[in-house]
């Protein structure tokens, strides 16, 4: 590839603003599967110890281009699977693709077809520190390698899901195999069983299509009564486009352990893909009519929780009371921090005991679920501050090893593209549910330990020192020990004397109801993670750009309990009568009415109307399609909150590809499962379970379920409509994009995924989900000049509040 040397570019990190091209030597190895090149790029020509004592670990992010190109040495168009290991964005000649592969899972590698000779490729790198270290100088390390796709239909052997045999039986009857359509043409699997013993004992729950390049995990249903061999024989039948049946097969080895030792379950993610976690059963020597709590262990970034470094992370607890369980969070990196998707698969997993104790015909003791004592380290300890802070009644304890406050907190978001600070505040607003800083008072009333190597230079111990802090203000005397000399890990490091003592006296709880505090605070995002506090459960926010706040006095009378409430920035709640309090209230006073409300054994229920007078709801049907609740609230990560695949819509052949791109990236780094359909099925699709990403191009979209909607494109314009009947024209030009989030029946949502052309539609699509941190309002509507701004080139972005009005607080023309 050519390039010229001497044109220069402009860059903050480096002497006189200038950066030119730079010829470097990769590392290449060719081998009969395929060839690959390694990058290990630095850049010699920055100061960067300089610029660390400046900026922190944040001088160590930033991004470089790399120019190269790849070979075809046959005279016909050959097929490749192209993996693309911690690389975010490249260019493969014109096809421009926006995910990759940022963190080296190889779920999902790019299918591409070559034409004979030369193919430019461009390569956007980005270093980030979580992933790539804090140690300078700061390297980048990538690699690409590529593979001839053969055959049609490839079945990824490092990606299939399937539970321990125990004494001989599976211990749970879920499975996934993950296939690729390595095809020019659409392919639906037909048949997949799995045989042993010459019997059935597993089959692919449903026929599955798979587009052009697309990847997909396939469910199973197993037959948990029959004792199996060592090996699972498959089968799978496919057909393209429907012709003849093709077939391919493929043996599988099963790992056997026994019911009283750590072994591996498979449950459904609430999206209804197959996830699995590791469990260890509590001895049975404890009575069998007793229920242990679970020691929910949530594992670092980069972990596999089926890997050697989880399993023996409790080696040294063989005794404890407790279920202890690891779930995966769906990837190596939880998916999104232990965050909405992998927040709810450790849900997920959790509900899924009661199932293996039936499966398996249990006879120790019963496990409790709806309170469970939460412990993580690193990611984990950061995941384990947003399970208790979001979900304060079903935690029994807290302990937290070597976890850093917040993703932003742990490297600060400074150096980015500069914006007008009501489009920084909107962001801020919109990564604010992860900023656990924010919710120590969620914590109080909660047993906190926590533990930190005072040498540790993955995750600082400020983190641990300053979430201590923050409890303390709150009234809040956390327990910490800071071990002298300590590194980020060390074996045993979940299993310390201090721990095991914290996770013993958690352990002996009595299930006996919770007790209220005489003066207790609820924070709330705008968030479906968000639950009760001594059973207040926040529905909806008045205004979703700030927090909401409930702040609760108790007076204890010899006959009756009374709760004075007073609120900030909320709209609805209820009490939940699921929470078992030994001081429920009988009476609540809100803010400063003249009068209190009489509170029975059922859920009560209290709005706030357009004069801000609170009252009693006595019908419970206001959840209709132009109300905003349940799974639907939250920024537009909302839309992760699927109860079936994702259905993502594409209207021509033209949005096919950002299609494809969005599924590869959904299955990458969630897990995901997605059905590619054209927008001639969209009415269907409504009737499906799973929430909807609607791909469109050009100078119109479907219509919005609800009339009122206040996005609309026509005419020539962008329409956005405010809740004060301003109505704002845009003009559409080239280079126009955005994403909005819109309403569907049942708690549903839709991702619009919109662009006026080609370009704006790539930029939009950049916006759709993919790795955690980064933070998107409800909607977003981007000029052509978002390509070097960044959110400084958005023309309109913010919030829908609870009536699917545009926020006030937003950015608008």
């Amino acid at each position: 590839m050519h390039v010229d040397a001497e044109i220069s570019f402009r860059s903050p990190l480096t002497r006189n603003a200038t950066v030119r091209w730079e010829r470097v030597s990769c590392k290449t190895s060719i081998a009969h599967d395929g060839s690959t090149v390694d990058f290990n790029l630095g850049f010699d020509q920055v100061d960067w110890d300089f610029a660390q004592k400046i900026y922190g670990w944040s001088a160590f992010q930033y991004q470089a281009w790399l120019k190269g190109g790849i070979v075809n040495h046959g005279t016909t168009t050959q097929t490749i699977t192209l993996f693309t290991d911690n690389i975010m964005e490249l260019w493969v000649g014109d096809l421009h693709v926006f995910g990759g592969d940022f963190f080296g899972f190889g779920r999902a590698p790019l299918v591409v077809d070559l034409q004979p000779g030369w193919t430019n490729l461009t390569v956007r790198l980005v270093r980030e520190v979580r992933s790539m270290g804090g140690v300078g100088p700061p390297t980048v390390e990538s690699s690409l390698r590529a593979q001839p796709a053969v055959p049609v239909l490839h079945v990824l052997a490092d990606d299939i899901v399937l539970p321990d045999l125990v004494d001989g039986r599976l211990c749970s009857n879920f499975g996934s195999v993950t296939v690729r359509n390595q095809a020019g043409a659409w392919l639906t699997v037909r048949q997949l069983t799995a045989i042993s013993k010459e019997e059935i004992v597993g089959v692919m729950d449903e026929e599955t299509t798979l587009a052009p390049g697309q990847s997909r995990p396939l469910r199973m249903t197993f037959d948990v009564a029959r004792k199996l061999d060592n090996f699972l024989f498959f089968t799978m039948k496919y057909s393209q486009d429907d012709s003849e049946l093709h077939q391919l097969t493929f043996t599988v080895g099963l790992t056997h352990t026994n019911a009283s030792s750590l072994q591996k379950i498979t449950f459904l993610h609430p999206s209804g893909v197959v996830s699995y976690a590791t469990l260890k059963p509590p001895s049975v020597s404890y009575a069998s009519s007793h229920e242990v709590a679970v020691l929910l262990n949530l594992h670092g970034a980069g972990v596999e929780a089926g890997g050697p470094l989880a399993r023996h992370m409790f080696d040294g607890a063989p005794h404890l009371p407790a279920w202890i369980l690891s779930p995966t969070g769906m990837s190596p990196w939880s998916s999104d921090d232990w965050h909405t998707w992998g927040f709810t698969d450790a849900q997920a997993a959790v509900s899924a005991i009661p199932d293996w104790i039936k499966s398996n015909h249990w006879r120790g003791p019963g496990v409790h679920t709806e309170r469970v004592l939460v412990a993580g380290h690193s990611n984990g300890g950061q995941g384990a501050w947003f399970y208790a802070s979001h979900q304060p009644d079903r935690v029994l304890g807290i302990a937290a090893a070597s976890g850093y406050t917040s993703i932003e907190n742990y490297v600060p978001y400074v150096i980015w593209t500069e914006a007008d600070p009501l489009q920084t505040g909107i962001l801020h607003s919109s990564r604010a549910s992860f900023r656990h800083e924010l919710f120590a008072e969620n914590l109080d009333g909660i047993p906190i330990f926590q533990q930190h190597g005072s040498a540790d230079d993955n995750v600082p111990p400020y983190h641990s020192r300053l979430m201590n802090t923050l409890l303390a203000q709150t009234g809040h005397l956390a327990p910490y020990s800071e071990m002298l000399g300590k590194g980020h890990w060390f074996t045993g490091i979940m299993t310390t004397a201090p721990m095991m003592d914290f996770y013993q006296h958690q352990l002996n709880f009595s299930q006996c109801h919770k007790t209220a505090p005489s003066r207790f605070i609820l924070v709330v995002p705008n968030s479906d993670d968000m639950g009760s506090k001594y059973g207040i459960f926040v529905d909806q926010l008045s205004t979703p750009e700030r927090l909401g706040k409930i702040t609760v006095s108790v007076t204890v009378n010899p006959t009756s309990t009374y709760w004075h409430l007073r609120t900030e920035n909320i709209h609805r709640f209820h009490l939940d009568s699921n929470v078992q309090l030994s001081d429920p209230p009988n009476e609540i006073m809100i803010d400063d009415l003249p009068h209190s409300f009489e509170v029975g054994s059922n859920k009560a229920s209290f709005v706030r109307d357009e004069a801000d007078v609170w009252s009693l709801e006595v019908a419970l049907d206001w959840k209709t399609l132009d109300k905003r609740y349940g799974r639907q609230r939250g920024p537009l990560d909302a839309i992760l909150r699927s109860v079936g695949p994702f259905e993502v819509i594409f209207d021509s052949n033209d949005t096919l590809p950002v299609a494809v791109q969005a599924s590869r990236n959904f299955l990458q780094y969630f897990g995901a499962d997605t059905n590619i359909v054209a927008l001639a099925e969209y009415e269907e699709v409504l009737k499906r379970e799973g929430n909807i990403i609607t791909i469109c191009l050009g100078a119109s979209v479907p219509g919005a379920r609800i009339s009122h909607f206040p996005i609309q494109i026509s005419s020539g314009f962008i329409t956005l409509s405010t809740r004060d009947r301003r109505v704002i024209h845009v003009p559409l030009a080239a280079g126009m994009g955005g994403v909005w989030l819109r309403p569907l029946p049942d708690e549903k949502l839709e991702l619009v995924v919109w662009g006026y052309d080609d370009i704006g539609l790539r930029q939009a699509a950049r916006l759709i989900p993919t790795i955690s941190g980064a933070g998107v309002p409800d909607f977003v509507i981007l000029s052509d000049q978002a390509r070097w701004k960044g959110a400084g080139g958005a023309l309109a972005m913010g919030f829908f509040d609870h009536n699917w009005n545009i926020s006030p607080a937003s950015y608008l023309p």
